[in-house]
């Protein structure tokens, strides 16, 4: 492959255009939280003033086990299985939502007023994998009822460039886009290689904030070495300009952006979940 190599790209940026944003890619921290034996997972958590309106962004993966009832309010849980986990996952909410998505699909539940929802998977012995978001919805539908509706994997934007798949998940990439109700904002797109590739990732300058993940393998974005296991960045995030994003074949990557919703709606959430666990 010509120089530079894939891993080790020559960094190639166009610097934010827009007022009060940071000119370079930043690494974002990466936790594990411990949910139990049977799950397991990374992502980023808790670094509102780097990701809002992302309160959290999950790679999660687990083998067998169910997420027990559990509360939410004034956001949306958005929950997308990769088109090659083994198993479908049935989700659940007090107000009786109950869906079943199949591999490569992605439920999008507005908790509004709040709700207790819980995940079962179809196969006990399998193993699901998949990306889970919380996105904060902060003064919208407080008073709301909960809902939740279904993006099926057919409805998805599926293209090639080069040697690297990808797939729009939800919300808009360029001129494509996936219709959900008051979504379009909020994005998450998925990259694979099919061979080691190198290529440019433009980040618009359109007010969203922009988080790229590595779910698997090993990629290098903006300079930045990413591996979804052992040493190396997992998280960064990068603000708009022209990005040198290089892979492995067999790497997969995520892109997550949001339009942030600031210090005071942050407050309501904080507020509304209160509220919803308070007896």
């Amino acid at each position: 492959m010509a120089h530079p190599t894939p891993l080790h790209p020559r960094q190639t940026r166009r610097p934010a255009a827009h007022a009060g944003a940071s000119a370079m890619p930043r690494v974002l921290p990466v936790s594990r939280p411990g949910r139990c034996a049977a799950a397991a997972g990374a992502g980023v958590f808790d670094q509102v003033d780097e990701t809002d309106p992302l309160l959290s962004i999950d790679i999660f993966r687990r083998h067998g086990a169910c997420i027990p009832p559990h509360p939410h309010a004034g956001c949306v849980v958005a929950t997308y299985l990769f088109p090659d986990t083994e198993t479908s996952l049935r989700c659940r909410h007090a107000h009786g939502g109950d869906d079943t998505l199949r591999p490569g699909d992605m439920l999008w539940l507005e908790a509004n007023c709040g709700t207790v929802h819980e995940d079962s998977p179809g196969d006990m012995r399998a193993a699901i994998r998949g990306v889970r978001m919380i996105v904060n919805r902060a003064g919208r539908h407080a008073q709301g009822a909960p809902a939740q509706t279904v993006v099926r994997r057919e409805v998805m934007p599926h293209w090639r460039e080069g040697d690297v798949d990808l797939t729009l998940i939800c919300g808009q990439w360029g001129e494509r886009s996936v219709a959900r109700t008051e979504s379009e904002r909020t994005t998450l797109l998925q990259f694979d290689w099919r061979v080691d590739a190198l290529r440019t990732l433009e980040i618009p300058c359109d007010g969203r904030r922009w988080v790229a993940l590595i779910v698997q393998g090993e990629a290098a974005l903006a300079g930045h070495a990413l591996r979804a296991q052992g040493a190396g960045a997992q998280a960064v995030r990068l603000p708009p300009g022209v990005w040198q994003l290089a892979g492995r074949g067999g790497a997969r990557l995520v892109l997550v952006g949001g339009e942030p919703l600031g210090e005071r709606d942050l407050i309501e959430w904080l507020e509304a979940s209160a509220r919803l666990l308070t007896p």
